[in-house]
């Protein structure tokens, strides 16, 4: 099983940390790690790059970009999408902080709601504790300068 936490950064973090996006990678590992008064600390550094999910929003855009699909269900704030043609299941739960995503099988259904919420918002980074593996739903340009 592959899980998922991701979170959507603020714009002018996502711009400053595109290719060095394992400093906040190891932010959020060291918050899920600490207890007490570092846990606190770590966890406004976390508030103040972070945005809040406009889960209403949010919630729309995957229902309107996959309702087409017979094996997408959606149920309060969860949505489920299983392929078995595919032998592809997925299970996406919005929060106010943060979207947990958790798949089986290959990688169609959660490619599916990775390009949804990318084309929502490209400051989306995804992040799985378990396998130490992290990356942007959706590469930012960097700025170039003339």
């Amino acid at each position: 099983m592959r899980e998922y936490h991701i979170y959507l950064i603020e714009k002018e973090f996502a711009a400053h940390y595109f290719g060095r996006e394992s400093l906040i990678y190891h932010l959020f590992l060291e918050h899920k790690q600490s207890i007490n008064e570092k846990k606190k600390v770590l966890f406004k550094q976390i508030e103040f790059i972070t945005r809040s999910i406009p889960a209403l929003r949010i919630q729309q855009k995957i229902e309107s970009s996959l309702s087409h699909y017979s094996s997408y269900r959606v149920e309060s704030n969860t949505h489920t999408l299983e392929w078995n043609e595919f032998n592809s299941y997925a299970i996406l739960t919005i929060n106010n902080q943060y979207i947990h995503l958790q798949s089986t099988g290959s990688y169609e259904a959660e490619t599916a709601f990775f390009e949804t919420l990318r084309k929502y918002d490209s400051c989306f980074l995804a992040m799985d504790f378990t396998k130490n593996k992290y990356g942007w739903l959706n590469p930012i340009r960097e700025r170039k300068f003339v």
